[in-house]
């Protein structure tokens, strides 16, 4: 009988605590316990792992030089983002590592369209005060908005409001408690994030390496900052290649291509790729098959990571298209890789002519255009539908058992969207405002009019959701690469 995932993780994990331990002096060294969650193939838990305590890894001289990567802050940075999904968590896990003075913002455990949540802590290193902060990156709802809100120009509008509140709650903690040792240089920061939480960070860690607004004094390599699953915030002016910040990213996760390059978005520091298909990875097999006047490609392979740990194998098929038609070059060529279809992806969504309606406006061509016509209803629906788990679990009902016909009359006919919204509102009793709604599902329609102009949203959204709800699950391969624990194992096989 084959075993379960979630079972074979654990044992993984078990081995190399074990290896581990037995190479250390257990009275000497200080380690704690902690975990990393796992959502793999829907079971969700709690992988063990052992990691250093903040004493052990000063004892190490891992905060010299925060030009040097270091795989165990690297481990422990992710460790530490892991645990920011409650204020209670992270605070336990602080205080296990050896921090003092913890420092979390009220409401942490709150959502709301514009809300960060944040944690601060201390630890006295050789003379020096170390100050860390996490951002939480796991276990929000209407945040999501937030991430969408892109703004016109300038940096990610979202995130640098979100990483500004993280900047002011850090100088403020800094001048309330420890202004004598900044005033005389002995100051370091360590600074982690997932996800939204990474976005943040990295924003953060240019705010207080070179925002001439921001900046703070206190030398590069005392600021050690670790990202994991990192989406893009940042103008080319402002993606500087800090040596001391590094992304720990993969080329197969979609949310690292968020916001997209295409906009003038960029992380700053250094990239660290875990994962990256190359021909030589994988074993390819290639299918084409022609029906009158459409031709049928799939593409499958098989990667180093399927080695690792029990994902969906990557199988994508592209679409059906007519001879000459499109998608015509774009489609995926045989032998792709997780990147190659992003790249796809994106280019569909960005660059083909299908992805503007020219009778209003909508448009994902530009950010300009982005910003000023899909951004507002974007906002509105993503915080009522992330802000109610009934909600959110009943349109996800509906997706899942008629996939075809709910996105058929979502995005082919009129009101489709908000008559099925309305009454899930009304049979839940849940609080709305019919003309925000009623607005925001019409400007999602339109965004997508099929029926004035059919090369628009729609046809891209007919495609995409059988794929990714079906059982192949094309897309869903590239949604499990951003799961914590699949970072985890990639971060430790880049480490061996």
């Amino acid at each position: 009988m084959k075993r379960n995932i979630f079972y074979d993780i654990i044992i993984f994990f078990a081995v190399i605590c074990f290896i581990s331990c037995a190479f250390t002096d257990s009275g000497s060294h200080k380690t704690a316990k902690s975990g990393i969650d796992t959502g793999m193939n829907g079971d969700k838990g709690t992988v063990p792992i052992i990691i250093d305590t903040v004493d052990e890894l000063a004892e190490d001289d891992v905060f010299n030089d925060a030009t040097k990567f270091d795989g165990d802050l690297a481990i422990v940075s992710l460790v530490i983002a892991n645990q920011t999904s409650k204020e209670q968590k992270i605070r336990e896990l602080y205080s296990t590592l050896g921090f003092d003075n913890i420092v979390c913002n009220e409401n942490y455990d709150s959502n709301s369209a514009d809300s960060i949540s944040y944690c601060i802590g201390h630890f006295r290193d050789s003379g020096y005060d170390l100050i860390t902060v996490a951002t939480r990156g796991l276990n929000y709802g209407r945040e999501w908005s937030n991430n969408f809100k892109l703004g016109e120009t300038g940096d990610h509008q979202g995130f640098t409001e979100s990483a500004t509140k993280v900047y002011d709650a850090l100088v403020s903690y800094i001048n309330s408690k420890y202004k004598s040792s900044y005033d005389k240089g002995k100051v370091k920061l360590w600074l982690c994030g997932y996800s939204r939480g990474a976005a943040v960070t990295n924003v953060l860690s240019y705010m207080v390496l070179a925002d001439p607004s921001k900046k703070l004094n206190i030398p590069q390599k005392y600021v050690f900052s670790y990202t994991f699953n990192t989406p893009k915030g940042l103008t080319a002016e402002h993606a500087s290649a800090f040596p001391n910040v590094f992304n720990i990213i993969n080329s197969a996760d979609l949310v690292g291509y968020i916001a997209p390059e295409e906009y003038g978005l960029y992380r700053c520091g250094r990239d660290i790729n875990l994962f990256e298909s190359k021909e030589s990875d994988y074993k390819k097999q290639s299918t084409k098959e022609e029906k009158g006047k459409y031709i049928y490609e799939t593409v499958w392979y098989e990667s180093k990571v399927d080695s690792m740990i029990e994902i969906p194998k990557f199988r994508l098929e592209t679409f059906s298209y007519k001879k000459g038609g499109s998608p015509g070059e774009s489609t995926i060529k045989y032998g792709t890789t997780e990147k190659s279809a992003i790249n796809w992806l994106f280019n569909m969504l960005l660059t083909d002519g299908g992805i503007e309606n020219p009778k209003n406006g909508h448009s994902f061509k530009t950010r300009a255009k982005f910003a000023s016509s899909i951004q507002p209803y974007l906002s509105y629906a993503i915080e009522l539908v992330l802000g109610n788990g009934v909600l959110m679990n009943e349109i996800a009902d509906k997706f899942k058992n008629d996939p075809l016909n709910t996105v058929y009359k979502w995005f082919t006919q009129e009101d489709g969207i908000y008559n099925d919204v309305k009454v899930i509102l009304e049979n839940n009793h849940i609080a709305y405002d019919d003309t925000e709604l009623h607005n925001s599902c019409t400007g999602i329609f339109e965004m997508a009019d099929y029926k004035t102009y059919q090369g628009c949203l729609t046809n891209v959204i007919l495609k995409l959701v059988p794929m990714a709800m079906g059982d192949n699950k094309d897309l869903a391969r590239m949604v499990s690469m951003h799961q914590m624990d699949v970072a985890l194992n990639l971060l430790l096989d880049y480490m061996d």
